[in-house]
């Protein structure tokens, strides 16, 4: 229905909300990694920067800005 398997979409929402906790909570990249699902926060930087531009790094330090 809105053009992605469940596990883009799963995906895609779970990144979203670690945005959102990097953004206005702080939270750590570690974390966000974490919370996203993912084991490596390697990997989560590279998924984080190819949903939206900016590293998750650059996301948190939106937080304390």
């Amino acid at each position: 229905a809105h053009g992605g398997t469940v596990s883009e979409y799963v995906r895609s929402t779970r990144l979203v909300r670690a945005r959102q906790l990097l953004e206005r909570e702080g939270i750590t990249v570690a974390e966000a990694a974490h919370l996203a699902g993912y084991s490596s926060p390697a990997n989560f930087a590279t998924a984080f920067k190819r949903a939206f531009g900016i590293s998750p790094r650059e996301a948190r330090r939106s937080a304390r800005a």
